[in-house]
């Protein structure tokens, strides 16, 4: 039996509600909140779990294209799916059918597919890949893949062979496009199954789509030499592709990277470097564990790449022949999501020293809203992004963060772990090579009037004095959207850390009052963390992953997106469990000798959160489910407050 809101839910019902009545942000009636999220992974329905079909996971890489465009395979999520067409350059029957690729990508474009050819040829050179597309004209990207490294994800053995993929990373077909060639040299003169057009059909008109393969009839790949070959590696042929799509997105003039890596010369200079984080899995840098969890624009070498990478450094790093050299990858500047429909920024440069220890500060930027409103997406451009570490964007509503800033001298008000109040929401965040992303359509987090955006940004100093004036851009979804979007959070505040335990575990947890849709998680603790994992205990079903990340470390935080929303359903409980290291032997414990450390929210204290983006079904679910996680709040920070009469852990 669903239990009754109490009042202060029906206030915040009124409050909410509000915004889409008459006279305000949008005409007609109030409809419930969320039916479905196209996409979404459905995982248990109240106390019967739903087991998913099994299919082929992609895991995410980058590649290149003929034209210098770095793009994310599978594809961006703004997408239904993506198709992969392996081309042979030299193979008559792949190039026979560009004609009918390039129909079949101009119709499903318009419905929400996207196309690629790849060329993957250890023996092709950018030069020929870019003639015989003049030659063969098609209509979509033609990705770069020398390494070999698309073709292995992708499992591609033929040119030409098809590989659809839905941008959740689940592979739906991969084989032949149609039945035209009944083997090699027979080719039949009606062409009665037409595999790749049915499947894509299908996926448009939202029907299930199950995996399934096709023999695929045409000419084989070529074997890809090893890395341990002994032809020399050379940086035009081999390292040029994986630099250039993985690292120069950062590694280049006005970005956070320490030096740019955008030529031969660029990455011979720093060989050795490069060989010591990629042994150590420094960079790039992603701190998940892989298969514990799918998120969007995963940053991960694949093994043949790190292999290349690796051998070719061993081997002395030789240049190749430059005219092989694949184009300077091309960024977008500026917005990267057009034009903001507001733009916030710092009230005036802020200075950041030559050296000294990295700098936690809290920018108050008020809204000047005078209406309530939804927000799609946030994006965050910092002013001198060489000493930006990361940043993320809470909402005030109470005034605390001006009281805050007028306290502290300077500008802004520094605060180490969270703002310093009790956040009416949040926006998001930004880290080095992060993206801005839009939630699914006719969602958004609320923004209300007279609020306030309180930014908070880690500065990292780099040896030169220099100055910052971030600002970040707010896109605002559609004003009949009707999908609300919270945040949750999984802690315990009865955190106590022996001195000298070097491997000391803590467990927390929560139980979902209604089915909720996880949409990203931004997992937290401080210096002594070491591993945090989240995992759903599903009502009579299995055990879900959430997130893994077995090296935590504080400078690298990030929030992570999950490439399809998760439906957890009403009674599962979100496991958190986390490990710490008090012993002397970790090199960031702010103790020597240690001490010990509890629950708090000074640099010399410890937490271990685990936040979740969501939302649900209907509005007296969301207002439910906000309620019920403020209430799980505000029962820890009363624990906290009767150990320590102070302070309260920050949201």
């Amino acid at each position: 039996m669903r239990r009754t809101l109490s009042t202060a839910a029906l206030v915040v019902f009124a409050a909410v509600a509000s915004m889409f009545l008459p006279g305000n942000n949008a005409p007609g009636p109030q409809p419930a909140p969320l039916l479905s999220v196209p996409g979404s992974q459905q995982v248990g329905e109240p106390h019967q779990p739903v087991p998913r079909p099994q299919t082929p996971i992609a895991t995410r890489l980058r590649l290149t294209d003929l034209a210098g465009q770095v793009h994310n395979v599978p594809c961006r999520s703004t997408r239904l799916a993506s198709v992969y067409v392996f081309l042979g350059l030299q193979c008559p029957i792949s190039n026979g059918y560009v004609p009918e690729l390039n129909r079949q990508a101009d119709a499903f474009g318009r419905l929400g597919i996207s196309f690629f050819g790849v060329v993957s040829d250890p023996h092709a050179t950018p030069a020929e890949a870019r003639d015989h597309q003049r030659q063969y004209p098609l209509i979509f990207p033609v990705l770069y893949d020398p390494t070999g490294s698309g073709r292995l994800q992708l499992q591609a053995t033929h040119a030409p062979q098809v590989v659809v993929i839905e941008c959740s990373g689940r592979v739906l077909y991969r084989g032949r496009i149609d039945d035209r060639f009944a083997s090699l040299g027979r080719q039949r003169s009606n062409t009665r199954q037409h595999d790749l057009r049915d499947v894509l059909a299908a996926l448009v008109s939202g029907r299930t789509v199950p995996f399934r393969s096709t023999t695929p009839i045409g000419c084989l790949l070529e074997a890809l030499p090893s890395a341990t070959r002994d032809a020399p590696i050379t940086f035009t042929r081999d390292i040029a592709p994986i630099i250039y799509a993985n690292c120069t997105e950062c590694h280049r003039p006005g970005e956070s990277a320490p030096f740019p890596l955008q030529s031969y010369r660029d990455t011979q200079r720093h060989a050795q470097q490069i060989r010591v984080v990629i042994q150590d899995e420094v960079m790039p840098p992603w701190k998940p564990a892989a298969g514990f969890g799918h998120f969007q624009n995963e940053r991960r070498l694949s093994r043949r790449d790190r292999e290349l990478l690796l051998q070719w450094v061993a081997t002395g790093a030789a240049q190749g022949d430059p005219g092989n050299a694949p184009p300077l990858p091309e960024f977008p500047s500026g917005w990267q999501l057009g034009t903001p429909d507001l733009i916030l920024e710092l009230d005036g440069p802020f200075s950041v020293p030559a050296n000294g220890p990295d700098i936690y500060r809290h920018f108050v930027l008020p809204s000047g809203l005078t209406e309530n409103r939804l927000v799609s997406a946030m994006e965050f451009r910092p002013g001198d992004a060489s000493v930006v570490h990361h940043a993320l964007a809470y909402i005030d509503r109470s005034g605390t963060a001006r009281e805050l800033d007028a306290a502290d001298p300077g500008q802004g008000y520094s605060r180490f772990g969270g703002p310093g109040f009790t956040p009416s929401g949040t926006l998001g965040g930004w880290g080095p090579g992060g993206l801005p992303r839009r939630l699914p359509d006719g969602m958004g987090r609320v923004i209300w009037k007279h609020s306030d955006v309180v930014l908070q940004i880690h500065y990292h100093p780099i040896g030169r004095a220099t100055s910052d004036r971030s600002r970040i851009g707010l896109h605002f979804a559609d004003r009949d959207a009707r999908t609300l979007v919270s945040e949750i959070m999984v802690a315990n505040v009865d955190l106590d850390i022996p001195a000298g335990a070097e491997r000391h575990p803590h467990h927390a947890s929560y139980t979902l009052p209604v089915d909720t849709c996880l949409l990203d998680t931004s997992p937290h603790m401080h210096v002594l963390g070491r591993e945090i994992e989240a995992v759903a205990v599903i009502p009579n079903g299995p055990t879900m992953p959430l997130i893994r990340i077995p090296d935590w470390n504080f400078y690298w935080q990030d929030h992570y997106v999950y490439r399809e929303p998760i439906w957890l359903a009403a009674g599962t409980t979100i496991e958190l469990n986390s490990v710490f290291d008090n012993s002397s032997q970790n090199p960031l414990n702010p103790h020597q000798p240690p001490r010990r450390v509890r629950w708090g929210d000074d640099s010399t204290d410890e937490m271990a959160i685990c936040y979740f983006q969501v939302t649900t079904r209907t509005m007296q679910d969301f207002l439910e489910l906000v309620e019920h996680n403020q209430q799980y709040y505000e029962a820890l920070m009363q624990r906290f407050q009767q150990r320590q009469p102070t302070g309260g852990p920050q949201r």
